[in-house]
């Protein structure tokens, strides 16, 4: 057995205490045990929202057809405009 080893165990009464040996350090024990991770909220961009009105081709639908836009109806005339009904 190591010489100094020895000196401590005479010292200590036969064990050495752990915190002696170096096993623990001062600064650990003054360290918080739990460390909690600081969760950021993401940003999100807003987009400006347009409402447009959806206007329909005429030149894709033959005369007389009736279409529901939004909660009227609407139908194409002879002169190629949509007139509520």
């Amino acid at each position: 057995m190591k010489q100094i080893y020895r000196e401590l165990m005479e010292q200590h009464g036969g064990s050495i205490p752990f915190h002696i040996l170096g096993g623990v350090q001062t600064e650990l024990r003054k360290r918080k045990k739990t460390v909690r991770r600081v969760v950021r909220a993401k940003r999100r961009k807003e987009k400006t929202k347009r409402r447009t009105r959806k206007r329909l081709n005429p030149a894709n639908y033959s005369v007389g057809t009736i279409i529901r836009q939004g909660k009227s109806l609407m139908k194409l005339n002879k002169s190629k405009q949509w007139l509520p009904i």
